[in-house]
């Protein structure tokens, strides 16, 4: 069995990362780091086997033994745990955005190819089970050969955390608005569903106040077959996701909850459990992941095409940022 720190008990750490940690058979938390004595207690108080560090440098300094380290905290304070790890020879599972410079991220994963570890990004969305099913019928030919994506995220504030605050809308700890956060999933979603590497982006943002970080963001991502629109928002009028894959031979519409399949070969509409916009922690889904985090930890080979679409999500979003400032088109 796999042991693991969690560095972060915020609440994705505890709503959303915990409850998978704790049902798998293959791998278990040893350690919690976190800065708050309260976080930390709370820790103990769910496994009383946990041990507990104040900060990642105590960890570093301790005896315990690891193999990876799952970090769970805001945006602007994963390149530390990160880092330490790697040079300890621990695996690295991160939050998304891993890291919010590309040249740090390339650094990064030369020195964790250097010690033969894995960094694997939580690129949660790609196992929600409306979404797999989507991606499956793509992959079997349903709708012929992706031609466009279409990503339209709604929300009416950003996700609030411990104490009903949202670190999101401060760039010193986020790296960015909307663009940084519900960006990075659309990203990951074009990348994997395209299964190409990006050729450019256009972009624009919207700001509630000129020393704000952005609220509203609208891009899109070309690829040599297609280009993906994605249009995201926090001022809406309701929570809602919708995803549509148009093919040559038909199309997918993912309405939050329900599934439509429109081809040349069959119709149908399939709701699911939960939507899309249900919750901002997505348990199972981090669950339905970590089969292939546990694979990659145990052949750091199997880390590559992960870590790759984690580098070229951040292309993305950082070439949109440049596309936005300028107001022109620019290549990815």
């Amino acid at each position: 069995m796999l042991r693991g720190a969690i560095v972060g008990f915020g609440d994705v750490a505890l709503k959303g990362h915990w409850p998978a940690w704790s049902a798998s058979s293959d791998a278990s938390i040893a350690a919690v780091v976190d800065r708050s004595a309260e976080r930390r207690e709370l820790a103990r108080r769910l496994a009383g086997a946990v041990t507990t560090f104040s900060s990642v440098a105590e960890l570093a300094a301790s005896t315990l033994a690891l193999d990876f380290v799952d970090v769970c905290t805001p945006p602007a304070s994963h390149a530390e745990p990160a880092a330490v790890a790697v040079d300890r020879g621990w695996h690295v599972l991160c939050e998304k955005p891993v890291l919010l410079n590309g040249a740090d991220f390339e650094r990064l994963g030369r020195r964790a190819s250097d010690r033969g570890v894995a960094i694997m990004p939580v690129h949660n969305w790609k196992y929600a089970p409306i979404v797999k099913r989507a991606t499956d019928l793509l992959r079997s030919g349903a709708i012929g050969r992706l031609r466009s994506v279409d990503i339209d995220t709604e929300r009416l504030q950003p996700c609030l955390d411990v104490g009903q605050r949202s670190w999101r809308r401060d760039p010193a700890i986020s790296g960015g608005g909307i663009l940084m956060d519900h960006g990075w999933h659309a990203a990951y979603l074009a990348l994997h569903w395209f299964g190409e590497a990006p050729t450019g982006v256009k972009a624009s943002v919207a700001r509630s106040a000129p020393d704000a970080v952005e609220d509203e963001a609208a891009l899109v991502v070309s690829f040599p077959s297609g280009d993906a629109s994605i249009a995201l928002t926090w001022r809406g009028q309701v929570r809602r996701n919708q995803m549509r894959l148009l093919g040559d031979r038909g199309q997918l519409l993912i309405a939050d909850d329900i599934l439509h399949l429109d081809a040349e070969r069959a119709r149908t509409s399939t709701r699911f459990d939960q939507a899309l916009s249900a919750g901002s922690h997505h348990d199972a889904w981090f669950r339905a992941m970590l089969p292939e985090v546990l694979a990659a930890f145990r052949d750091p080979s199997k880390s590559r095409a992960p870590f790759a679409e984690a580098s070229a999500c951040l292309a993305i979003v950082e070439q949109a940022y440049r596309s936005a400032g300028a107001a022109v088109s620019v290549p990815v």
